[in-house]
């Protein structure tokens, strides 16, 4: 079954990205006159830290949201250590650690940050690798005379939970000697929350039969502690190590009943699920010695190592008299080592080459035990299918990479990367599988003038495979069940992308992008022993165009204000293997920036989606307010006899009130999801599979509490001491 998107979202999202694009050459025309002592930047800009003093930065990650024209990524899931790797650099390095980019610049205070550099393709002098655009945070040394502990706190209520939230956050750089600082930092969040859900049951023909009402109180508590040690022996080496470690303790109850049509109870759930041994580390680090002013290598290794013990229980009752007691236990650790080694030679003034190599291997190992007992009865253990499994995966990777500065305007990436893997089952089923691919890439950048550039990037991409998909899950409160899949093959694509820049002046730019991508091995459900799981439908394409935007608001009467829009509008293709029609891929579950957190446009495989964010500055009153609008498109499931279909109706509106006042300090108050934006979820299912189109019932949920579905009201206080 093939589902119509709405033609008016269609011609919004189209719209709106047109008048972007329209707007550009009018702009590029007449460019603006940079304000008096302001200077314009050229494709690759600097922003001296003083240029962020206007937004009252606690963190360096205060400081990248403002960047004009550019939006931090977290990294990609791709295989690699590199693939995985953001558009961050800080002091001209990659991070040589698996955490966040955003939470990285989390632990940096703002006082430490000298400037911040946008670096586009054309600048072969620090490490792009393939990314058209990063920012580079260059950090100043610590001293113990600057030495201070940057601290965040804050409370928050959620909105049907009638229980305060808490966050607290302590982050201090240590100068050991003239040659090493230590940063530590710490992070104890505590989200208690509420969820509540309401269904209403139809036959295939609409018929009311029934209603199924769900209350979960989870509680998620735990501790980031995380220390980074810089070296510096010696002029010619540097050594940087990181250390991280998360213990977590969540848990969850939940109640459930579900009504007949006249109202009268059909069966009711009271369970609860609880983590135990629930923790990640990781350590990692790096040696960069340089033999020469045009040589230099660079070690890198990582362990990291993550386990969870779940168990859930439910008292299930289903009427008249029956009662049963179901247990789930499962366990799951899981860890990666990589080796790394890059090798970068500025041959010649016009090349400069990248070469090295890289080891890993990765490992899932999990078990599950479903027992059910009624009531006066023996326990009786439920069979399902890949419940246990072990998962391990040997890679290995060589890769060569050539930056040719072409002349002043224009610069050529081209590489190639060729990695061998062999991954390996063991449990309940067993398989060995080996793989290999040639991943050619090439991104080319050329400078109009100083002001705009245009990219073209070229590449061959092979996503992460996802080994919890290996081994099968239940989903109970949803009664739900996913085969695991050990025939899983990674998704491939060949992507193409043109990006044309437009900075008008220091706070002002503009971004339109296309692509096109031709997908190989689609990622998406299938039907494995007559369950759904986890698989590869054939080959799809995925095509669109995307808008990035700063633009200041002096002009029309809003001094110190400034709007800054995303946007994205993509069509997915694939030819549905149940019912041979073309549709979009389908799409899992994706977070896109929750009540309790900040807004991200997430994108994945949804139609559009785009965020809006404005904010002005009251330097009268030395405070700041604004206000954030996102929205995206619905998304689809679709399983061998369902269709799960997700709709928000209204956009997500979060407000802000700051104020640095009350020295020394920044107080910020807010009310995020004002207008309680919630997904509403329609579960179709159909008789034998969704290739004979007669509906056997229907489920309408929505949802509301939670993390998505909550009006959220806080305040954090930030500073330094």
């Amino acid at each position: 079954m093939t589902r119509q998107r709405p033609i008016s979202l269609r011609w919004l999202s189209t719209a709106s990205l047109l008048a972007l694009a329209c707007a550009a050459p009018a702009l590029a025309q007449a460019p603006a006159p940079p304000p008096s002592g302001e200077t314009v930047p050229d494709a690759g800009a600097s922003f001296p830290a003083v240029f962020f003093a206007q937004y009252n930065p606690v963190t360096a990650a205060d400081m990248v949201a403002r960047v004009p024209g550019f939006d931090l990524r977290d990294g990609d899931d791709r295989r690699g250590f590199a693939a995985t790797a953001g558009n961050l650099l800080v002091n001209g390095e990659r991070p040589s650690s698996k955490a966040a980019p955003s939470d990285l610049l989390k632990r940096i205070p703002a006082a430490s940050v000298l400037r911040i550099e946008l670096l586009s393709g054309s600048n072969s002098a620090i490490d792009i690798r393939g990314q058209s655009q990063v920012v580079n945070v260059v950090v100043n040394r610590a001293t113990r005379a600057d030495s201070a502990t940057t601290f965040v706190a804050g409370l928050r209520h959620i909105q049907y939970s009638n229980r305060i939230g808490w966050a607290l956050q302590l982050s201090r750089t240590l100068s050991l000697t003239p040659t090493t600082e230590l940063a530590l930092d710490i992070q104890a969040p505590n989200t208690l929350g509420r969820g509540v859900v309401g269904e209403r049951l139809t036959s295939g023909a609409g018929v009311f039969t029934g209603t199924r009402y769900q209350v979960s109180k989870p509680n998620n508590r735990s501790i980031q502690g995380s220390a980074s040690l810089r070296w510096r022996p010696s002029p010619a080496d540097a050594v940087n190590l990181n250390l991280q470690y998360v213990p977590v303790w969540n848990g969850s109850e939940s109640v459930q009943l579900e009504t007949v049509a006249s109202g009268v109870l059909r069966s009711s759930l009271d369970g609860d699920n609880a983590y135990k041994n629930n923790y990640s580390a990781e350590f990692g680090g790096d040696w960069e010695h340089r033999f020469g002013a045009d040589l230099t290598v660079k070690l890198i290794g990582l362990v990291s190592h993550t386990s969870v013990d779940q168990l859930d229980s439910f008292d299930i009752f289903t009427a008249p008299a029956a009662r049963t007691l179901r247990t789930q236990d499962r366990t799951t650790r899981s860890g990666e080592r990589i080796g790394r080694m890059q090798v970068k030679w500025d041959a010649t003034p016009a090349h400069t080459l990248e070469f090295g190599g890289e080891g890993a291997f990765n490992f899932r190992d999990t078990t599950l035990d479903i027992i059910n007992q009624p009531q006066g009865g023996p326990a009786v253990r439920v069979p399902l299918a890949v419940a246990n499994a072990r998962v391990e995966e040997l890679r290995g990777e060589v890769y060569a990479n050539d930056i040719w500065t072409v002349g002043p305007r224009l610069s050529v990436e081209t590489g190639v990367n060729f990695e061998v893997s062999r991954i390996t089952q063991t449990g309940d089923q067993n398989k060995e599988r080996s793989f290999n691919y040639v991943k050619p890439h090439l991104t080319a950048t050329y400078a109009f003038d100083p002001r705009t550039t245009v990219r073209l990037v070229l590449q061959r991409d092979v996503a992460q495979l996802d080994f919890a998909e290996f081994s099968s899950a239940v989903d109970f409160l949803n009664t739900s069940t996913i085969q695991g899949n050990p025939d899983l093959v990674p998704e491939r694509a060949w992507k193409s992308r043109l990006e044309l820049e437009r900075r008008f002046d220091q706070k002002a730019a503009i971004t339109l992008a296309a692509f096109a991508d031709r997908v190989e091995d689609v990622h998406d459900l299938v039907v494995v022993g007559g369950l759904d799981a986890y698989g590869n439908i054939g080959n799809g394409t995925r095509a669109g165009v995307e808008a990035r935007a700063t633009i200041p608001l002096r002009r029309v009467g809003l001094p110190n204000a400034e709007l800054r829009l995303s946007g994205l509008y993509q069509q997915t293709r694939v030819t549905d293997p149940i019912t041979g029609e073309e549709r979009s891929f389908s799409i899992p579950l994706e977070r896109q920036g929750t009540a309790a957190g900040s807004t991200t446009l997430n994108t994945a495989n949804k139609d559009w989606a785009y965020l809006v964010n404005f904010r002005q500055n009251l330097p009268d009153i030395s405070a700041a307010w604004g206000a954030t609008l996102l929205q995206w498109a619905g998304r689809e499931e679709y399983r061998r006899a369902e269709i799960f279909e997700y709709v928000r109706p209204k956009p997500r509106l979060d407000l802000f009130f700051e104020t640095t006042a009350i020295k020394p300090v920044t107080l910020r108050l807010y009310v995020n999801n004002i207008l309680v934006s919630s997904e509403e979820r329609t579960r179709t299912f159909f008789q034998t599979d969704r290739s004979s189109g007669v509906v056997q019932r229907v489920e309408d949920r929505i949802s509301l509490g939670g993390a998505d579905g909550s009006r959220l009201v806080g305040f954090v206080i930030s500073g330094r001491f």
